[in-house]
């Protein structure tokens, strides 16, 4: 139909079409589903489509410091190679070209094995820039100067980076000329953005396209990506990954052979992320060889830290743990200083402390500001305590060719992921004067529908109540008149004791002003007590005594009755310490016994907690026939008499049972047939606690006997509807129905429900297993030598409701549970 017309028929990359007369009509198919989005750089600079939308490609060496001025020689910035001659090599992201300068470098050294390990995990792109593939990475316009973090995997990171590829090839196809637009140098925009070519994905470049290659035409050389946060400390996953390449070649491991490849590995600037992996994979090769120190010079003084060689709290608490623990703090300590011509992981410590304590000191800085710097501080700490502990599991598992995953490592060393989740100790130094300048303020301990139990009318207590049939009470926070309306009351002849034991679980400063129980809370925080940092009871009572003694220092004070509501004044004539307030009432009843235990967090007890419960109790049943003639009552409290106290309360409920005898409803004929929507889950049923019972020898009466004792700890409680069990099931479903922070605080919430009912399985077992040997093996002991080599801490670290749940919560990580119980103050004082 178009014989003797001037046509042109087009068929390649467009579809097909018939162009009359010359004149082409371009009608090309884009592989973009999402509208097409302009954006600029800045105001008045040329509009372009961007990335998603929203992302522009910029030139990587932007925000690289070339601190050793190698870029010029290798086109490598700050290419390095660690001391002492190890075959250790780190540098920033170099170039197409530079990466075979790099790789010629090593080859000609007489490296005959080579372990290339690209350490970033924001996506790369690689782009013709005049002889040379220079490397791109992505922007948001809003943070230009931070780089876009996207895989957490090398699979997912290769994915992405082709996605971004494919989308920059379609939306250069809008233009005739198919170009599209990067920047190559933010200081000078005035001559940004350039406009290059790109007409085929061959055009750019992927990082899986340039290393690969290189491994492909090298059989010398092996290729991997490990995905490194550019904050924070690899995952346990990540150190295997890196780990399974020595693993693979045992003769890297053995040392009376001399093979060891040069490991060469690539980060945005040659900084933070490679000098991590240079101290592994130094720490690695120094154990092969055996030139690590061997006897430790230098014990930590703890009155005295010397922060430059990192001892911190969290270092001093992890070395005291670590059998050995400073000699290998110390070898990690050589180990860094041969790694630091970039960044020095030690002491970079101390100078983010001393620019931490000069803002929050001067005040002068916007609270954001200090909160980046105290997390900048923390992280770096993480990555101190983690090589520590890197180390640690390579002293311990070198010798059997690191047989063991680091992740079973820790698994079979659970204190350590505790310890090193804790890291933040600076509240220890928190100034009293707080008090004065009104940073922080007293709350009332007593409130609006605390009392559920209508137990102030007859006992002046909130919250009072018996574990049934067992010499075991718990209350809210008393006052002086409460404390000795409850003590004459159990000792009155129709109790029947002669001993009471009141047991103070709060880890928050408490002070009793003119006869009224006080808190001390941050204004940023009213509904929450500050909870002290302190390991001790007494160490907890000589801050509240700083704290009385501030008080003294003036006679009116703002307080709040109720955080919904203006401060009072209140003046202040007498103010008690929780000590000095039971050393007053033990001068009119000598047969009173006062213990602080404080616990750490509301809802959940370590295995340290529940030692300290079971040995306090044990400390006064040490008479033969004392746990039948009820001769002691224990009572225990915290502030509200709920969460903490319950859970106290159900320990020392087993441990009584235990030496007394369960009652009837412990076995399987005598139970209750209870009928109710979710019965299973009401009743505790969840799968990973079904998996914990299958492990426990007799587990099904373990868990019969835990949920006999939680059952009558309610039925004196019930109108606080703060069943130990069924809770857990409550709170998923109500977290379910919420969003944004609530949901997110409902979610751990419910895990860590769950943890504390398969702790007190846990116990429960122990108590089975121990009783005959009179708890000579302590609960921690128990978990460490026979719950772990079974699996528990592996289940505790994968928990989950499988059943309910299309995937898993971020809080099925034992340290992720951890760090969000953690309480969130602004900084003040000092970083220890």
């Amino acid at each position: 139909m178009y014989a003797g017309k001037q046509c042109v028929v087009r068929t390649n990359k467009v579809a097909p079409v018939i162009i009359k007369d010359c004149r082409e009509e371009f009608q090309q198919f884009l592989e973009i589903s999402e509208p097409i989005i302009h954006g600029s750089l800045a105001e008045g600079m040329l509009e372009h489509p961007l990335i998603k939308g929203k992302y522009f490609i910029v030139r990587d060496f932007n925000d690289v410091k070339d601190t050793l001025q190698t870029y010029r020689l290798t086109s490598a910035p700050n290419f390095h190679q660690a001391s002492s001659d190890q075959p250790i090599f780190a540098s920033g992201q170099p170039t197409v070209n530079g990466l075979g300068k790099v790789l010629t470098h090593l080859m000609s050294d007489s490296h005959t094995q080579i372990l290339l390990l690209n350490l970033r995990s924001e996506p790369i792109l690689f782009q013709r820039v005049d002889d040379d593939y220079v490397p791109y990475s992505v922007r948001h316009q809003e943070n230009i100067h931070n780089m876009v973090m996207m895989g957490d995997t090398k699979d997912s990171c290769d994915h992405i980076e082709s996605c971004i590829r494919k989308e920059i090839v379609s939306l250069a196809g809008i233009e005739d000329e198919f170009v599209f637009y990067f920047y190559d140098n933010l200081d000078k925009l005035q001559q940004e953005p350039h406009i290059r070519k790109v007409e085929f994905e061959e055009d750019i470049l992927l990082s899986n396209e340039v290393y690969a290659r290189e491994a492909f035409s090298n059989p010398s050389l092996r290729y991997d990506r490990i995905c490194l946060p550019e904050m924070g400390i690899p995952t346990e996953d990540l150190v295997d990954q890196f780990l399974s390449h020595f693993r693979e070649s045992p003769v890297y491991l053995d040392k009376n052979n001399p093979a060891f490849p040069a490991v060469y590995l690539i980060s945005h600037s040659g900084g933070r992320r490679s000098a991590i992996m240079m101290v592994m994979s130094c720490l690695i090769y120094a154990h092969k060889k055996g030139t690590l120190v061997k006897e430790s010079s230098h014990i930590i003084n703890p009155k005295h830290p010397n922060y430059n060689d990192g001892e911190y709290q969290a270092v001093q608490k992890l070395v005291n743990h670590l059998q050995d623990g400073n000699l290998i703090k110390q070898q990690v300590d050589s180990v860094i200083d041969e790694c630091s011509q970039v960044i020095n992981l030690r002491t970079c410590i101390i100078d983010h402390k001393k620019k931490l304590e000069a803002a929050a000191f001067k005040r002068m800085q916007t609270d954001s500001f200090v909160e980046h710097v105290h997390a900048g501080c923390l992280s770096a700490l993480e990555t101190y305590c983690f090589l520590i502990t890197f180390n640690a599991y390579l002293r311990d598992q070198m010798p059997n060719n690191l047989s063991w995953s680091y992740n079973k490592w820790l698994h079979r060393n659970p204190e350590v992921i505790r310890l090193c989740s804790q890291l933040d100790f600076s509240e220890l130094s928190s100034p009293p004067s707080l008090l004065s300048s009104q940073h922080r303020v007293l709350v009332y301990d007593d409130y609006i529908g605390l009392d559920v139990l209508s137990s102030q009318m007859d006992i002046k207590v909130s919250n009072f109540r018996r574990l049934m049939g067992l010499p075991i009470y718990g209350m809210a926070q008393p006052t002086r008149k409460g404390l000795s309306k409850v003590v004459n009351h159990l000792l009155h002849h129709k109790q029947g004791y002669s001993n009471v034991i009141v047991v103070n679980l709060r880890s928050d400063y408490v002070l009793e002003v003119d006869e009224t129980s006080y808190s001390v809370r941050d204004m940023s925080n009213l509904a929450e007590p500050i909870h002290s940092q302190c390991s001790s009871g007494k160490d907890l009572e000589d801050m509240e005594q700083k704290l009385k003694k501030e008080l003294r220092s003036k006679k009116v004070w703002k307080a709040y009755k109720e955080v919904t509501s203006p401060a009072v004044d209140i003046e202040v004539t007498s103010v008690f310490t929780p000590e000095e307030l039971y050393e007053q009432q033990r001068l009119s009843t000598l047969d009173m016994h006062y213990r602080r235990l404080p616990l750490q967090y509301d809802h959940c007890l370590n295995e340290q907690e529940f030692d300290e419960i079971q040995d306090l109790i044990l400390s006064f049943m040490k008479e033969s026939g004392s746990w039948v003639d009820n001769s002691h009552a224990f009572v225990f409290h915290c502030r509200t008499g709920k969460s903490r106290t319950s859970l106290t309360m159900a320990v020392a409920g087993l441990l009584f049972y235990h030496m007394t005898g369960f009652p009837y409803g412990a076995n399987p004929d005598e139970q209750e047939r209870v009928s109710c929507p979710n019965a299973r889950y009401t009743k505790g049923e969840y799968l990973v606690v079904e998996k914990l019972i299958w492990m426990l020898p007799d587990g099904h009466q373990v868990k019969r006997e835990v949920d006999l004792v939680l059952d009558r700890l309610f039925e004196t409680m019930s109108p606080m509807h703060f069943h130990l069990r069924e809770v857990i099931f409550v709170v998923f479903n109500k977290g379910k129905s919420t969003t944004g922070a609530a949901k997110r605080y409902m979610n751990r919430l419910s895990y860590d429900f769950l943890e504390r009912y398969l702790y007190l399985i846990l116990y429960n077992a122990y108590l089975h297993m121990e009783k005959s040997g009179h708890f000579q093996r302590s609960f921690t002991r128990w978990m460490t030598e026979v719950a772990a080599p079974a699996g528990v801490y592996e289940l505790l670290d994968n928990l989950g409701f499988f059943t309910l749940e299309s995937s898993p919560s971020e809080f099925s990580r034992l340290k992720n549970r951890i760090l969000d119980r953690q309480q969130k103050l602004p900084f003040s004082g000092v970083f220890v």
